[in-house]
């Protein structure tokens, strides 16, 4: 896996050499891969003490799950976790890397020409939203979201779910750093970050590229 610059510093808006779609993730490996999402503290505190993401019985299973690989992607979503009851509790949650492909290679783009290709599953939705850097701010380049619903969820919680992990304290801790020290508050969390979610380059082959709208994108 290839190490991409952070998105969080003041040189990642004006780079060039990053794809415009790509995938990044916190130490993907041959295995697995780390994701995050936000939801309630009841359903977080019945996953983290069970390792079940559906353990509270206020779970929806029949909702649309939207992944995020992105960790700053994923803070701007849900505002460091300050958006809502509903996106209090920030769970990274590792899963296998063979689920993570399988959605892949049966995801639907939300938008372009190949949305009603044959082989392709409309209960997995792949969205590509502007990277953020650590103030938010829109990056040149984009990251995806995965929409997954139907069977897809049942499988990703009774298969595919290896670790669940509340990294609300930690997340909360850096946005005080930044609202109480401005630019040196940046840095201090860029560091902290950089050290803890550093994010890598996803490899995917051809086909997941095709299917994706990856290959000679641009914005």
């Amino acid at each position: 896996m290839n190490r991409v610059n952070d998105a969080s510093s003041s040189s990642a808006q004006g780079q060039t050499n990053i794809p415009y779609k790509q995938i990044r993730a916190h130490c993907p490996t041959p295995d697995t891969i780390v994701i995050y999402q936000a939801y309630p503290e009841t359903i977080a505190d019945a996953a983290v003490a069970t390792g079940r993401l559906n353990a509270s019985s206020e779970f929806n299973m029949d909702r649309m799950i939207w992944i995020k690989p992105s960790f700053y992607l994923c803070m701007y979503r849900y505002a460091w976790s300050y958006k809502g009851a509903r996106e209090a509790r920030i769970l990274a949650i590792t899963m296998t890397m063979a689920g993570f492909l399988t959605w892949l290679r049966n995801a639907v783009p939300s938008t372009g020409s190949d949305a009603s290709t044959p082989g392709t599953d409309e209960a997995i939705r792949a969205q590509w939203d502007p990277e953020r850097n650590i103030k938010l701010e829109k990056l040149s380049y984009r990251s995806l979201l995965l929409g997954v619903s139907g069977d897809w969820v049942e499988t990703w919680i009774n298969e595919w779910i290896v670790g669940i992990e509340d990294i609300t304290e930690d997340v909360r801790r850096w946005k005080s750093y930044i609202d109480e020290d401005g630019k040196k508050g940046r840095r201090k969390v860029q560091r902290e970050v950089t050290r803890k979610w550093l994010e890598e380059v996803v490899a995917v082959d051809e086909e997941i590229e095709e299917r994706l709208e990856m290959r000679n994108a641009t914005g």
